[in-house]
């Protein structure tokens, strides 16, 4: 079979929602021709969908290797990376909350993580709670207003706007 038959086979499972399947097509195309940056795209596009983070970044960052020039596959790393820094933030926080060294650290990693990808709003709203922790009402209000802006219609957002705009009236 040749690559391109491959790739029809991953679209059709796709198509389907089975991105494991369509993993492993496209996988088969990448062997088939293994200098071929858009099978390399595809497939992490496609782990990127199944949530499978490091294989989504490894392929990705793989795309770029072969063809940085390509301006839609270095988006797609920008944002797998911002999802990968996201995530780290996510976690840390998630382990050790409290101390003031593991917030600024998650800080500096949102920071990147919004650099890389300016629309990464999940980014944006743990930004948005832990300068609430800190009483930052300000940056906090920002970082939500972002957020928002991203996810217009999350009922749990408008809840946390609502809440950290009283919070900063009341601080003034």
């Amino acid at each position: 079979m040749k690559a391109e038959e491959y790739v029809q086979k991953a679209y059709q499972c796709i198509l389907q929602n089975d991105f494991e399947q369509a993993v492993e097509w496209f996988e088969k195309a990448i062997s088939a021709q293994p200098d071929h940056a858009e099978h390399y795209f595809r497939c992490s596009v496609t782990y990127a969908r199944s949530g499978r983070l490091e294989q989504a970044l490894a392929y990705a960052e793989h795309a770029v290797r072969l063809a940085p020039q390509q301006d839609e596959y270095v988006l797609h790393l920008h944002a797998q990376e911002a999802r990968q820094h996201t995530e780290k933030a996510r976690k840390m926080l998630d382990v050790d909350r409290a101390t003031p060294q593991v917030r600024q650290d998650a800080i500096l990693l949102l920071e990147r993580a919004i650099a890389l990808d300016p629309l990464c709003g999940d980014a944006f709203l743990l930004l948005a709670l832990i300068y609430d922790e800190l009483n930052e009402y300000k940056l906090a209000v920002q970082a939500a207003r972002e957020a928002a802006a991203l996810f217009p219609h999350n009922v749990q957002l408008a809840n946390l706007m609502k809440k950290l705009c009283q919070q900063m009236n009341e601080q003034i």
